[in-house]
């Protein structure tokens, strides 16, 4: 098959992709994912893929960027650029780098992804398209079921499957870094696959959920059911072994297959990602009699009043506030994936509303995640929030006095050059500032907007030329950085309230007179 490697920084656009065609029947077998470009390439050698599809807009390194070294370093690779109305500047220059193609995601469907991948495969070297119409796999139809992109399942497919009458889910989350920062998730996938090896006497089915989970369904007969949870503790006390950051969830039994999804939902999303609130514990059976405890209350934050927060520079409130929600979605054990995303899209806007360069706000973002993402631990992770708000409050008092430091220099650099024809694009250049936020920024620091301040220094300058040089009126207006005249005598006339002439001639008679 042809195997795909899918680069986007938003989970959602990764999932929906995985699951817009069946890639197994269309002859591809999508073989990992990556967040941004250098993620992608730490994966590249040992993936191998033939085609990679990559967003254009990313963090760290864009596709831009990533699609130049990757035809550098790997020119066999076929790379499909994923691009927006806007950014088609950007795809001009991967296809200039080496990228086979585009697709537009407001335009993404089922066909165009299907005449795409078809269409850059055939420039594959030596490699020709299979495609496995007609038959799909067991683990195929579960997985799908399980992440709820079928709302059926075939249970008549299934049937060939499972003859046993009861059925046992064990999830183990794989995708996690050792204490020294190793990634496990193949040294622990490939001892579930061995130690699976011995189960005798069920049978079972072996998924890969959410990217990071693996699944695995058990089918067997009631008399078995006190050895398969002994086999699946052993097995699970291997995997703690090798990494003691894992918790493994063994769900209730439960004699239907079209109870399968309940199930998966109740006992193991509930429970999988629990590892990080439950330090030392490993293994997790769990009790079909009752619900397990625990609080399932959602937290929801205010970004609305975040926002405002931070518009106004009310930068401590606003930290306090993202502080509160942090802490009450651990109190309700809220997951922890979906947590630690959120707080790094806080941090990022917050970090936008900070008068700091770009490199400063880029590597203390870097530093934020690499702590919060590194935190295996609810205790780890309070004392890395602590740590990265703290940061932002010590930014955030370098930003205010920055304020006043950088406002100077903007006026300076203004008085310096408004005799050219100077524009807000400009001065957002030199100061490296973005167009949109710099107006804004400029109007609430001088209580008028840039160009309503270049003209008032422009004129202040002409009426000084107006009164102490024989210059004709055509040249004070040149040389104060108007190139039309008439237009220098408008603006003349709204701020003075007189024409240039009749000012100097006003002038001229106050100081005979």
């Amino acid at each position: 098959m042809v195997r795909v490697l899918i680069v986007d920084d938003e989970y959602i656009m990764r999932q929906g992709l995985k699951y817009m065609i069946d890639w197994e029947q269309e002859g591809y077998e999508i073989v990992g994912e990556a967040t941004n470009g250098n993620e992608a390439l730490k994966l590249i050698d040992a993936l191998q893929p033939h085609i990679i599809i990559c967003d254009i807009v990313m963090p760290l390194m864009d596709g831009v960027d990533f699609s130049e070294v990757l035809h550098k370093m790997y020119p066999q690779i076929q790379i499909i650029i994923l691009s927006g109305y806007d950014n088609f500047e950007y795809v001009k220059r991967t296809l200039m780098n080496g990228a086979a193609d585009y697709i537009l995601k407001p335009a993404l469907n089922q066909d165009e992804l299907i005449r795409i991948l078809h269409k850059v495969s055939e420039r594959i070297p030596g490699y020709k398209l299979q495609a496995n119409r007609g038959s799909i796999s067991y683990e195929r139809i579960i997985e799908r079921y399980l992440l709820g992109h079928d709302k059926e399942l075939n249970l008549e497919e299934l049937s060939h499957c499972f003859t046993l009458p009861y059925f046992r889910i064990y999830a183990v989350n794989i995708k996690i870094t050792n204490e020294n920062g190793w990634d496990m998730s193949d040294i622990l996938y490939k001892k579930v696959e061995r130690e699976l090896l011995g189960f005798e006497n069920v049978q079972k089915v072996r998924v890969m959920l959410r990217e990071e989970m693996l699944c695995i369904i058990f089918c067997y007969e009631l008399s078995a059911q006190k050895s398969l949870l002994q086999m699946v503790e052993k097995m699970n006390g291997q995997l703690a072994v090798l990494c003691d950051r894992i918790l493994g969830v063994y769900s209730r039994s439960f004699a239907r297959l079209d109870e399968l999804y309940e199930v998966y939902q109740k006992d193991i999303m509930k429970n999988v990602d629990k590892a990080f609130y439950y330090q030392g514990t490993n293994f997790l059976a769990v009790d079909g009699t009752r619900e397990r405890s625990g609080n399932t209350e959602t937290v929801k934050f205010d970004f609305f009043r975040y926002n405002q927060l931070l518009s106004g520079k009310q930068y401590g409130e606003a930290l306090y506030l993202l502080q509160k929600y942090n802490d009450a979605a651990l109190d309700v054990q809220m997951d922890v994936y979906g947590l630690k995303n959120q707080i790094k899209n806080m941090i990022y806007h917050y970090m936008d509303f900070l008068q700091l360069s770009d490199e400063e706000k880029d590597n203390y973002r870097y530093e934020c995640f690499k702590k919060i993402n590194q935190a295996a631990y609810e205790g780890d992770y309070r004392q890395a929030m602590e740590t990265v708000l703290n940061g932002l409050r010590e930014m955030s008092g370098r930003s205010a006095v920055s304020n006043d430091e950088r406002i100077e220099k903007m006026l300076q650099y203004i008085s310096r050059n408004y005799q050219e024809d100077l524009k807000l694009e400009d001065l957002a250049e030199e100061f490296n500032f973005n167009y949109h936020y710099l107006s804004a920024y400029f109007n609430q620091q001088m209580k008028e907007g840039f160009s309503d301040y270049l003209n008032r220094l422009r004129i202040e300058k002409a009426c000084r030329l107006l009164e102490e040089s024989d210059l004709s009126i055509s040249q004070v207006s040149s040389e104060v950085g108007y190139s039309e005249h008439s237009y220098f005598c408008r603006v003349f006339k709204r701020v003075t309230g007189k024409t240039p002439s009749l000012w100097r001639r006003s002038r001229y008679y106050e100081e005979k007179f």
